[in-house]
């Protein structure tokens, strides 16, 4: 099983668009995916879940049950999407209250072990999916760090907006932060040029990267801006059906043919 994150501490730079494109396309390949909404908005919820899926159960459901967790099954959270070899756990508004339900349940030195538990008592079902799959809020709070730190890779979305630029450093700067509190290995982090356009601004966040050492991190493939795409992206198979999109679905294969 490999877990990969979705993240940036600003919206609107196509976590969730690059999520589920890689999903579906990991499923046209038979893989078996495992997607785990963390977003109050639960837009990643909503593109794959069945018309008749209930909200009533998300993380926040294990998450209020401490003195229990060894016992709880994360079966009963996971569902069937509507699409072949992807399964979910969904998003619900309450998960806007987990840094309080966390601050107030967990001690100071269990807040970020919440995670390791859950794959601890729950590892053959996580090991049983070929990828783990993780869409986040730009809010980054205890719940996302706790997934954030576990993933094996961090992919890190980013458009021509010149404040997703600081995103990445914040998100990096967290990451690390707690990462060294916690002893442990920091994720492998990636950032990924979604939805972009030729313009001064991609020109100056390149110098920034630069600047910052941050080269090394990018990844080669570049998803460019297309109007046409841009109107059809909430249909999740246009991009592998439609022959009209090639560029797109050519700088896809090329993106997850670097992560994988």
């Amino acid at each position: 099983m490999k877990m990969i994150s979705f993240c940036n501490k600003k919206g609107g730079v196509g976590k969730t668009t690059l999520c589920k494109n890689i999903a579906y396309k990991f499923a046209l390949e038979n893989k078996k995916i495992l997607l785990i909404d963390l977003d109050p908005q639960a837009n990643l919820t909503m593109d794959f879940a069945q018309e008749n899926i209930k909200f009533k159960n998300s993380l926040m459901d294990i998450i209020t049950t401490k003195n229990n967790i060894e016992n709880i099954e994360i079966t009963k959270i996971i569902k069937v999407s509507k699409y072949k070899n992807i399964d979910l756990i969904s998003a619900q508004k309450e998960l806007t209250k987990s840094s309080l339900i966390i601050g107030t349940m967990y001690e100071k030195q269990e807040i970020y072990s919440i995670s390791d538990m859950l794959y601890q008592y729950n590892q053959e079902t996580f090991d049983s999916y070929d990828y783990v799959l993780i869409d986040y809020p730009p809010t980054i709070n205890e719940l996302s760090l706790n997934f954030l730190i576990l993933s094996d890779l961090v992919i890190i979305p980013i458009n021509d907006a010149l404040r997703a630029f600081k995103g990445i450093l914040d998100l990096k700067d967290n990451i690390n932060k707690i990462c060294k509190q916690e002893n442990r290995k920091t994720p492998n982090m990636k950032i990924v040029f979604n939805n972009v356009k030729e313009s001064f601004n991609f020109v100056t966040i390149e110098k920034w990267i630069q600047d910052e050492n941050l080269e090394n991190l990018v990844i080669k493939s570049k998803i460019k801006y297309s109007d046409a795409f841009k109107t059809i992206e909430n249909e999740l198979s246009s991009i592998w059906t439609n022959p009209y999109y090639w560029r797109q679905k050519q700088a896809y294969e090329e993106l997850i043919a670097e992560i994988m």
